[in-house]
């Protein structure tokens, strides 16, 4: 007989292996979700929402209802290829993007994308909540203006982000010859990538196989990053262009008159520490002529 104080000991293994299986199932679920989510923001987050409305792809809540989940997948895999099939859902997702198509993610493999889509099924059993609507505050002139500067490389980034005109241009900046062509144009980027919230959003995390690694350790800030989007905002409005060729203007002439007394001073300096240079030669040798 088995006292009270005794363990008891399982000799029977068939409740073991089923616990041992699940818990080995439960950890390996939890990694797959980990390593989705750090996927999406890694890649995902430039583009879309998951339930925040449309950037520039479709807010992805409830996705999984939109289509087959073999179709997603596909889709998620090799974009390009389901594009080039003429499928009708595929270029109906195309046109509402204003033709920029989802570009083929690195590591995005049949496995990640249902992953991913587990992850998106996950959050989308949550309901929308209407929260309330903020309103964008206008872009200024100094945005404007500021906006230019970094693109050009006049002022630099905070965190060391490179200038973008040494890889892309925009109509009329950058001088003669105007900015790099490693990258697209972004005359019109305000435009292209459906207005601000969405191109807030792609700064914030670009997605591209060049722009990521670049951008890994020297992110943007937040101000860097509307100043740009108001820039670009700019490019295309062309509401603020009085405004800032104001305040270029006041920018000038303020960078003039400071050199102007910077130069001033110099020669004040250069007055004082020179006052004796009539006595130490000039003085000698009129003094040694008179004799």
């Amino acid at each position: 007989m088995r006292g009270y104080g005794e363990i008891p000991v399982f000799t029977n293994t068939s409740l073991i292996v089923p616990i041992l299986l699940l818990a080995g199932a439960s950890s390996a679920m939890a990694q797959d979700a980990a390593e989705a989510q750090a996927f999406f923001d890694s890649n995902c987050v430039a583009c879309h929402t998951i339930g925040g409305g449309r950037l520039v792809g479709p807010d992805l809540h409830g996705v999984n209802t939109r289509q087959t989940r073999e179709w997603l997948i596909d889709f998620m895999v090799d974009p390009a290829k389901v594009l080039a099939s003429g499928d009708a859902y595929a270029q109906e997702i195309l046109a509402a993007s204003n033709q920029v198509p989802m570009p083929q993610l690195p590591g995005l493999d049949a496995a990640m994308a249902g992953a991913l889509l587990d992850l998106i099924a996950e959050k989308s059993g949550t309901p929308i909540a209407a929260g309330p609507v903020e309103e964008a505050v206008p872009f200024t002139a100094a945005d404007v203006f500021l906006g230019e500067e970094l693109f050009v490389g006049s002022q630099a980034f905070m965190h060391g982000s490179p200038a973008c005109i040494s890889c892309h241009n925009v109509d009329g900046v950058g001088g003669f010859f105007g900015g790099g062509n490693l990258g697209p144009d972004l005359t019109e980027v305000f435009t292209t990538l459906n207005g601000r919230r969405p191109l807030t959003a792609w700064l914030g995390s670009p997605a591209s196989d060049t722009m990521k690694p670049i951008f890994a350790d020297a992110k943007m800030t937040d101000g860097e990053i509307n100043a740009l989007v108001a820039f670009f905002d700019a490019q295309v409005n062309g509401e603020s262009a009085a405004d800032r060729a104001a305040v270029a203007g006041t920018a000038s002439a303020s960078f003039f008159y400071s050199g102007l007394a910077f130069a001033v001073l110099i020669l004040l300096v250069f007055a004082f520490l020179w006052r004796n240079r009539y006595t130490a030669t000039r003085t000698p040798m009129v003094e040694a002529s008179k004799r």
